[in-house]
C-alpha cells in the first residue's frame, strides 16, 4: 500500500472509530486501537480529520472534533461510508456535460447515465439558474421589483433585498445588476447566491444617471475582456487543482514541491474579488496553500484564526 492510500485509511478508520462511541474516547484506548507508534502522532492524525478532501463539502461540512482534554468526540452531518447525494440542479448539470461529450464521443456508457438520470429528473434544455434567469427577464421586461434572499459568502448571513433590476449579465459568471432601494445605489448579485427570488408589485423608480459609470466599473472588475493585474501563487495538489480549476483560471508555471508525503504544484490565479477567492480557497483545506500576495495570505490566516476555538487544538498540544 503506498503511502497516501495508507494515511487516507488510517484516517478513515479514525473516524469509523470514534463514530462507533459517540460517548467518546480518551487518547490512550484510542492508541490501543489504531497502533500509533505515540501520542503526539495520533494528535496529529486527529488535527488533520477535518480536513480530509471530500469535495464538493468543505471540511467544516464533512467531519467536526471535540477535545475536552480526556475524550475525543466526533460529529458528522453526513454519512461517511455513504455516495454524496446529488442535487436536481447537480443531477441537470451532470446531464448536460454528458449529452455534450455523447455528442463527440457516443458511449454505452454515457447512454446508460443517461438513461438513469432520465428516470429520475425531467429531461430537456436546461441552464443554471434558468428559473432565476426567467424571473429577472420578465422583471427587466415588465419593469416589475424584485426582491430576493441573498447569501452572503463572507459573512455567512443571509439578507433580504428589495431591487429594481437593470441587467442580466452572463458573461463568465451570471449576475444581476440592479439598484439597491434601501441602499440607493447600483449594486450586482451573483445568481449562484440567490437563494429566493419574486416579482412584486411595486412601483418601478427611475433610475440615476450613474448606471454607465457603474456598468463600466463593473466590467473591469469581473468582464470577460478585462485585464487583471492582481494574481495569487497557490500550491495545490492534483486532486484539488481538478475542482478548482471549474472556478478559478488556473495557469501552472511548471513548478512543484514535496510536503510531507504530498506532491503540490505551483499555479497562477487571478483574483476578481477578494472575499470569494478567501473562502472559495479556504473549503480545500490543506489541499491549497496560498504563497503570494502577503495580503491574501494574512486574510486566509486571520479567517482561520477566526474559526480555530470551534476546532480542537490538538497541533498545539502535540
Amino acid at each position: 500500500m503506498n503511502p497516501s492510500t495508507l494515511r487516507a485509511a488510517s484516517k478513515l478508520n479514525l473516524i469509523r472509530l470514534l463514530a462507533s462511541h459517540p460517548e467518546g474516547l480518551g487518547l490512550e484506548e484510542i492508541q490501543s486501537v489504531t497502533g500509533h507508534k505515540s501520542i503526539a502522532s495520533l494528535k496529529k492524525d486527529l488535527g488533520e480529520l477535518y480536513m480530509i478532501e471530500m469535495y464538493p463539502y468543505s471540511p467544516t461540512d464533512a467531519v467536526d472534533l471535540d477535545f475536552d482534554g480526556e475524550k475525543v468526540k466526533i460529529r458528522l452531518p453526513i454519512a461517511v461510508d455513504s455516495a454524496l447525494p446529488l442535487s436536481p440542479k447537480e443531477w441537470s448539470l451532470l446531464r448536460s456535460l454528458l449529452v455534450t461529450q455523447k455528442t463527440k464521443e457516443d458511449s454505452a456508457l454515457n447512454h446508460s447515465i443517461l438513461s438513469k438520470i432520465d428516470s429520475v429528473i425531467p429531461s430537456g434544455d436546461w441552464s443554471p439558474y434558468q428559473k432565476s434567469k426567467e424571473t429577472i427577464v420578465k422583471a427587466i421586461g415588465e419593469k416589475k421589483i424584485l426582491t430576493i434572499v441573498y447569501w452572503k459568502r463572507d459573512t455567512r448571513e443571509k439578507e433580504t433585498r428589495t431591487l429594481a433590476p437593470w441587467l442580466l449579465w452572463e458573461e463568465n459568471d451570471s449576475y444581476l445588476l440592479a439598484y439597491d432601494l434601501i441602499k440607493e445605489e447600483f449594486r450586482s448579485f451573483r445568481l449562484d447566491y440567490i437563494l429566493d427570488i419574486e416579482i412584486t408589485d411595486t412601483t418601478y423608480p427611475n433610475l440615476p444617471d450613474t448606471a454607465g459609470e457603474f456598468l463600466e466599473g463593473f466590467k473591469q472588475l469581473f468582464g470577460a475582456d478585462s485585464e487583471n493585474k492582481d494574481f495569487a501563487k497557490l500550491w495545490i495538489t492534483d486532486s484539488a487543482s481538478y475542482h478548482l480549476g471549474m472556478k478559478l483560471i488556473l495557469k501552472p508555471t511548471g513548478d512543484q514541491k514535496q510536503i510531507g508525503d504530498t506532491l503540490y504544484r505551483e499555479f497562477q490565479a487571478p483574483i476578481r474579488d477578494e472575499n470569494w477567492f478567501v473562502q472559495t480557497v479556504l473549503g480545500y483545506g490543506t489541499s491549497v496553500l496560498v504563497s503570494e500576495p502577503i495580503e491574501l495570505k494574512n486574510s486566509i490566516q486571520f479567517h482561520l484564526q477566526s474559526i480555530a476555538p470551534s476546532k480542537p487544538n490538538l497541533h498545539a498540544q502535540s
